[in-house]
């Protein structure tokens, strides 16, 4: 039977072997952690701003949003050693828009969870005597979201478009249009909570098989890098 995989293409190289070989590895973890963590949250209810019952509800709120928080921040020191990688990573200039828009988003978007583990859940039980103090991190959530959010996502989505389109890694074709489709289903969350379409909310799930393939993406780049090292 005919394997799935699709032969790498040759421009497959990196200006410096040992960032591209880092930058995998990194992203591997990454992709580990905000999965683990996303798949123990708990979904959205009706827009940006957290609720303070369902925070003081989730025991696991802080550590959830730990896993979350230093995954983010792998993500874009992945994404940093990807730019710094050269080569395959920034050779067209929109595959490097695509890496710093991942990298540039994760900084902002890493202040989402950690705000959310370290102040909101403590801040949730004294929320009905403290609401201005509340509504204020409330915002400041928001804020740091719309900053990261749709940047990471766009290069989330470009990457996958990118591996999909031209298999620069090596991922089977069928994977890469499933990183593909989770990747514009990601969205979802996003989109429903900005414009009231709250059924579009729990799309929110589709980061979690987004970011694991982040990781396995990262892995090729790493056995690549490896292989262009060695060889």
């Amino acid at each position: 039977m005919a394997s799935s995989a699709r032969p790498v293409a040759e421009s497959a190289t990196f200006r410096e072997p040992g960032a591209a070989q880092a930058a995998g590895y990194v992203l591997a973890v990454a992709g580990l952690l905000v999965a683990a963590g996303l798949s123990l949250h708990p979904l959205p209810t009706g827009g940006f701003e957290e609720s303070a019952s369902q925070l003081s509800n989730t025991p696991w709120w802080g550590l959830i949003h730990a896993a979350i928080a230093f995954g983010f921040v792998l993500c874009a020191l992945g994404g940093l050693l990807a730019l710094a990688a050269g080569g395959q990573t920034t050779r067209r200039w929109w595959t490097a828009l695509f890496w710093g828009a991942l990298t540039v988003g994760m900084f902002y978007f890493t202040g989402v969870a950690l705000v959310n583990g370290w102040v909101m859940h403590p801040l949730a039980v004294q929320a009905a005597a403290e609401p201005a103090l509340y509504d204020a991190m409330n915002h400041l959530l928001v804020g740091f979201g719309w900053l990261g959010n749709p940047l990471f996502l766009l290069g989330l989505t470009g990457l996958a478009a990118r591996e999909a389109r031209h298999g620069e890694m090596g991922l089977p074709r069928w994977l890469a249009y499933l990183w593909l489709l989770v990747a514009l289903l990601a969205w979802g969350r996003g989109v429903g909570s900005a414009t009231g379409l709250f059924f579009l909310e729990p799309l929110i799930v589709a980061n979690i098989p987004a970011f694991l393939l982040l990781g396995y993406y990262g892995l090729l780049m790493a056995r690549l890098a490896r292989e262009q090292a060695k060889g």
